[in-house]
C-alpha cells in the first residue's frame, strides 16, 4: 500500500520541486495515518464483539471516536449548582492513565474496589467503555489481567452473568462494572420488604461486593446521589483486608465536567477543525454552550447537540433543553418518512405520543422485567395509530442484539416520565422518583419556573440547640420534629424579582443591585410577593415554616453551622459592609446558598419564646407551624451585619409583621 501511495504523490510532484526526502517523510506520514485509522477500525470492531450484547458497535465507535479524556477530583461537582465555574480551580488528574498505570498495578496491595461517581448524562458509560479499550489496546504496556465489563442495567440478572466468569480465570481478571443505580434491585418489589432506600441500598450493594470479591480489581460506576456525604469519607465494605487489619472501602473518584477547552476539543471532533461546511454549525453550538454552560458540561448533551444548533432559542433549564432535542428528534424521524405535509405533522404528533406511551409502559414493567427496555412485542403493543416499522424505527428508541428497545439514554425514559407526571395527575401520585432523580428535576423544573428549587427529602431531626451551646436566648430548645418532603427556593429573592411585582402593585422599588436579595421588606410585603407569583404563574409559592427553613438550613448536619462547628467569612457573610449576590459562596448539602448569613429570611410563623417547650413536651412533632397567635413573625438565618453567633442553624430572631430592616428579605418555599 505504502508503495502505491508513494508513486501515486510522485507522478504528482514530479515537476514541483518536491525533494525525495521530503516525499519520503509525507510519504511515512500518510502510510502511518493510514494504518492508525486501520487499527481503529479493528479496535472497533473487536471491542464491539467483546462486549456485545451490552453495546453495539455504532454505539462503541461513537463512543471512542468523540472521547474527551475523562478527569476526576476529590470532591463532587454535583453539590455545586454550576460546576463549570465553581470547580474551575480544583485540582483534576486524568482518570484511565490512573486506573492503568497507578490502581491496576501488580505490585500495589491497597485499593482494590473503586467507584467513579457522576451526575447523569456525564460520561460514566463511555469512561467505562474507553477504559475496557484502551486496557486491551496492544500498546498498553502495562497490561498483565484479563478485563470484563458488565452493565448493571442490562436484562437479566448481573450477579449471574458475574458467576458465568470461570473461577480459574477471576483472580487475574478486572471487572468493570457500569451504572450501578441502573440495578433493578435497588428498586422497592411489588411486594414490601420491610426495608427503607437506605437499607435496600446497602443490602443490594453488600450482595454484589460478596460476589466480585476475589476479582483482581473492581471498578464500579454510579450516580453520585447514590453516595451522599463527604467526599473524604470512604464507603467501608464489609469485605475484610488481606491482612485482616480492617475492611476494604470504596475508593471513590469524581468525574469532573467539561471546561472550556474540553468543550471546544470536543466541538472540532464533532464538527471538525478544516471542515468548512461545518463551520456554521459550530458557531452556533459554541453559542449554546456559552448560553447554557452548566448545562452543556455534560458530555451526553453535548453529544446531542446536533438537534439544538438551528435557531438562536435561550435554553433557561435541563427541561428546556431535552424539550427542544425530542422535539428536533421528532421532527427529523417526520421529515424523512412522510412528504405530504398533513401525513407529516399527524406522524409526528403519534411519534411523540408513542414515545411517551412506551416510557410508561417501560416504568410499569421495570420490576416484571427487571430492566429499562421492551421486547418488540410490548414496544408495538401500544394505542397510537402507527404502523410496526414506524414504532421501531426512530432513533429515539434503540435496538440490542436480542431485539429489545429501550430509549438512546436513561434521561430520555426520565424526561417523557416526567412529561406524563406534569399531564396526568394520578400518575404523577402513583410515580416512584427512586432511581430516577432526572425525572425529579423535570418535573420540578417544569413546575417551578421562574425561581429554580431543591427537593427537601423530609425526615426527622432534633430542632433548636443544646443548652451548653454558645447562645444568648434561652428560646431553642431542643425537640424532635418530623418534616415532610418540600421544595425549597435554592436562592433568596432578588431585588430584580421583587421590583417586577413592586413595578405591578404600584409601590416603591427596592434599591440595591438586581442579582442581590431583596431587603427592607416586611412580612406583609413577602406574604404578598408570594400570593402575587403564585397568581402570576398558577404555582403555589409560600413562606417557610420555621422547622422547614431549619430542616433546609442543617441539611442532615447537627452542628451550630452546616459547616461545622464555627464559620468563616469564606464560607458566608456576616459582619460585613451590605449584601452580596444570592448565589456567591458555596450551597449548602442541599445546594441551597446563603442560609447562613447575608440577610435574615422570614418564616411563616408566629415567634413564641415558649414554643419549642410546649412541642418538647409533646414528644415528636409533626410538621410544627407554629404558634397560633403573636405579635411578632419568626426570623432565621442571620444578615450581613450581624455576629456570627447569630447566623447559627438555630438562632431566632423575630419582627412585628409590619416592620421593614436593611438586612432582612425572604425565600419561598414551592408547593406542587
Amino acid at each position: 500500500m505504502e508503495k502505491v501511495i508513494e508513486a501515486v504523490i510522485k507522478a504528482l510532484v514530479d515537476n514541483s520541486g518536491i525533494s525525495i526526502p521530503s516525499l519520503s517523510a509525507v510519504v511515512t506520514t500518510l502510510g502511518g495515518i493510514l494504518v492508525t485509522a486501520i487499527y481503529k477500525r479493528i479496535q472497533v470492531s473487536r471491542a464491539a464483539k467483546d462486549l456485545a450484547p451490552y453495546f453495539s458497535k455504532k454505539d462503541v465507535q461513537q463512543r471512542l471516536r468523540l472521547f474527551i479524556e475523562s478527569k476526576w477530583q476529590n470532591n463532587s461537582p454535583t453539590r455545586e449548582e454550576e460546576p463549570l465555574f465553581t470547580h474551575k480551580f480544583v485540582s483534576k488528574s486524568t482518570l484511565i492513565p490512573h486506573f492503568i498505570k497507578t490502581a491496576f498495578n501488580e505490585n500495589k496491595v491497597s485499593d482494590k474496589f473503586y467507584l467513579v461517581l457522576a451526575d447523569s448524562g456525564m460520561g460514566k458509560t463511555t469512561f467505562m467503555i474507553n477504559l475496557y479499550v484502551r486496557y486491551n489496546s496492544v500498546f498498553n504496556t502495562h497490561k498483565k489481567y484479563k478485563i470484563k465489563l458488565i452493565p448493571f442495567g442490562y436484562q437479566g440478572n448481573v450477579i449471574e452473568k458475574i458467576k458465568e466468569i470461570k473461577k480459574e480465570e477471576i483472580p487475574n481478571t478486572i471487572l468493570l462494572l457500569d451504572a450501578f443505580d441502573e440495578y433493578p434491585k435497588i428498586l422497592p418489589p411489588t411486594d414490601p420488604d420491610g426495608l427503607t432506600d437506605d437499607k435496600r441500598f446497602r443490602q443490594v450493594l453488600d450482595e454484589v461486593i460478596e460476589t466480585v470479591q476475589d476479582f483482581r480489581e473492581v471498578v464500579i460506576t454510579s450516580r453520585t446521589q447514590y453516595f451522599p456525604g463527604e467526599e473524604d469519607q470512604p464507603y467501608e465494605l464489609k469485605i475484610p483486608t488481606f491482612d485482616n487489619k480492617g475492611f476494604h472501602t470504596l475508593a471513590k473518584f469524581y468525574l469532573s465536567p467539561f471546561d472550556d477547552k474540553e468543550i471546544r476539543c470536543y466541538l472540532n471532533k464533532k464538527y471538525g477543525i478544516l471542515r468548512v461546511w461545518n463551520h456554521k454549525k459550530k458557531q452556533k453550538a459554541w453559542r449554546i454552550v456559552r448560553n447554557s454552560p452548566k448545562l452543556m458540561v455534560r458530555p451526553m448533551l453535548l453529544s446531542y447537540i446536533d438537534y439544538l444548533v438551528d435557531g438562536d432559542q435561550h435554553y433557561a433549564n435541563t427541561y428546556d433543553i431535552y424539550d427542544a432535542l425530542i422535539n428536533k428528534w421528532i421532527e427529523r424521524e417526520g421529515d424523512k418518512r412522510e412528504h405530504q405535509h398533513v401525513n407529516r405533522e399527524k406522524l409526528k404528533l403519534n411519534l411523540h405520543k408513542y414515545s411517551q406511551l412506551v416510557a410508561v409502559k417501560i416504568y410499569e414493567k421495570r420490576k416484571e422485567t427487571n430492566s429499562l427496555r421492551l421486547c418488540k412485542a410490548d414496544a408495538t403493543d401500544v394505542e397510537v395509530e402507527l404502523k410496526d416499522y414506524q414504532m421501531t424505527g426512530q432513533s429515539l428508541l434503540t435496538r440490542d442484539v436480542e431485539n429489545n428497545w429501550k430509549f438512546a439514554h436513561k434521561s430520555i425514559l426520565e424526561f417523557f416520565l416526567a412529561k406524563e407526571a406534569l399531564e396526568n395527575i394520578e400518575f404523577a401520585k402513583a410515580l416512584d422518583f427512586t432511581g430516577m432523580d432526572m425525572a425529579r428535576q423535570f418535573w420540578i423544573e417544569y413546575y417551578s419556573k421562574p425561581y429554580p428549587v431543591v427537593y427537601v427529602k423530609g425526615g426527622t431531626f432534633l430542632m433548636g440547640s443544646p443548652s451548653n451551646d454558645a447562645r444568648g436566648k434561652q428560646d431553642e430548645a431542643q425537640h424532635s420534629v418530623k418534616i415532610f418532603d418540600f421544595f425549597c427556593c435554592k436562592y433568596a429573592v432578588t431585588v430584580a424579582q421583587f421590583n417586577e411585582f413592586a413595578k405591578e402593585a404600584g409601590i416603591q422599588p427596592k434599591a440595591g443591585k438586581i442579582n442581590h436579595p431583596v431587603v427592607d421588606v416586611s412580612w406583609e410585603d413577602a406574604d404578598a410577593y408570594s400570593k402575587w407569583i403564585a397568581a402570576k404563574t398558577g404555582k403555589k409559592f409560600r413562606l417557610p415554616t420555621e422547622a422547614e427553613w431549619e430542616y433546609a438550613c442543617r441539611s442532615g448536619t447537627t452542628t451550630p453551622f452546616n459547616t461545622g462547628t464555627s464559620i468563616i467569612t469564606s464560607k458566608a457573610n456576616y459582619d460585613g459592609k451590605g449584601t452580596v449576590a444570592v448565589d456567591s459562596f458555596a450551597p449548602n448539602d442541599w445546594g441551597l446558598y446563603n442560609m447562613h448569613g447575608n440577610v435574615w429570611e422570614w418564616c411563616n410563623d408566629w415567634y413564641g419564646n415558649k414554643y419549642y417547650d410546649d412541642c418538647n413536651a409533646k414528644g415528636t412533632v409533626e410538621d410544627p407551624l407554629g404558634p397560633e397567635t403573636g405579635s411578632h413573625r419568626v426570623l432565621r438565618g442571620g444578615s450581613w451585619r450581624d455576629a456570627a453567633e447569630c447566623c447559627r442553624s438555630a438562632y431566632r430572631s423575630s419582627g412585628p409583621p409590619g416592620n421593614r430592616s436593611g438586612s432582612v428579605g425572604f425565600r419561598l418555599v414551592f408547593v406542587p
